[in-house]
């Protein structure tokens, strides 16, 4: 006796998975308060991605800002306060200031500089100070001269610079940025890492969840699974019921994940603004890496089809 092969010439082989008006399954997967639950938990998931892929982004974004603001320039600072500890009056700090500019005029590497003005300085540092903490009329404030120097200029033309300003103007100091830059880079680094770290973390946590739900559905509906064998479906074909169930949950969630994480976007970046933080370079997301975010979903569908199929193929192959 021959068992009817699933591809054989009858109406009910030829219609077996096949859509009449609305899109149904030859499996009840589609049943079931866990088809909620895993829309909810890949939403979820796809929220915390959204948040971690922007930070990265912006991380990216500020690092770039900083080192190409700071690459080959220098910063000499005329203290307002000798050694001894004895203040100097702004024409002090001001003559000093003109006299460390003479030695910047008569050193090649130098491409131009600029001495800053009390205004100026006072911007600098009223993100420390406030608006109305001190009467900055009355603070002493140092000179501050920002060089920038020609490409390709050498450490040892810098420090030969150093040593001349500090024999023009006594206690005057060069900063060439490295220090701080590097502690910039190693945190601004560490946040990017945790970010990835975060990210390969949502990803397994989908495909468990994922793979535990086709597992469960698998074992609810394990009659009908052999029925579909008996009736000569293949593996593939049963796994295709599961994957693309998983598609579209994966799509549902990833969705409403993403749109969430641009809500929360909007709301990061409205509050960021109310509180006026102006210690951190202004930042918003480009075009291509707001289409980068929106296909998440995209994404996020993709693998749980993948993950449903393994899944899926994995646990038949052991049924049989």
């Amino acid at each position: 006796m021959t068992i009817f092969s699933f591809p054989a010439r009858t109406k009910k082989a030829r219609t077996l998975g096949k859509a009449h008006g609305k899109r149904r399954y030859d499996l009840p997967l589609n049943r079931g308060g866990s088809t909620n639950f895993l829309v909810v938990l890949i939403g979820l998931m796809t929220l915390l991605a959204v948040l971690a892929i922007s930070a990265s982004f912006a991380l990216a974004a500020m690092t770039d800002r900083w080192t190409s603001g700071l690459e080959g320039r220098l910063t000499i600072e005329i203290p307002a306060e000798t050694a001894e500890g004895v203040l100097l009056t702004p024409q002090d700090v001001s003559a000093l200031s003109q006299t460390a500019a003479s030695v910047l005029e008569n050193h090649p590497p130098v491409a131009r500089f600029h001495i800053m003005t009390s205004d100026e300085i006072q911007e600098l540092v009223k993100p420390w100070l406030g608006e109305n903490t001190l009467n900055r009329d009355q603070l002493p404030l140092p000179g501050l001269i920002s060089v920038e120097m020609k490409p390709g200029t050498p450490r040892e033309s810098i420090d030969a610079l150093a040593e001349k300003i500090k024999s023009a103007a006594p206690g005057a100091r060069l900063d060439t940025h490295e220090t701080w830059l590097k502690d910039v880079l190693r945190f601004t680094g560490a946040l990017r890492f945790a970010a990835l770290l975060l990210m390969i973390i949502i990803s397994i946590t989908t495909v468990i969840a994922v793979a535990g739900a086709v597992r469960a559905r698998l074992a609810v509906h394990h009659t009908d699974v052999e029925l579909l064998h008996l009736m000569g479906a293949a593996d593939h074909y049963i796994s295709s019921q599961f994957q693309r169930h998983a598609l579209i949950l994966g799509l549902l969630g990833g969705l409403a994940g993403t749109i969430a994480g641009a809500l929360a976007l909007i709301i990061i970046g409205w509050l960021s603004g109310e509180m006026d933080v102006n210690l951190l370079p202004d930042y918003t997301i480009s075009l291509l890496q707001m289409g980068a975010i929106a296909l998440l979903p995209v994404v996020i569908g993709l693998l749980a089809t993948v993950t449903a199929r393994q899944t899926v193929l994995h646990e038949l192959s052991r049924m049989t």
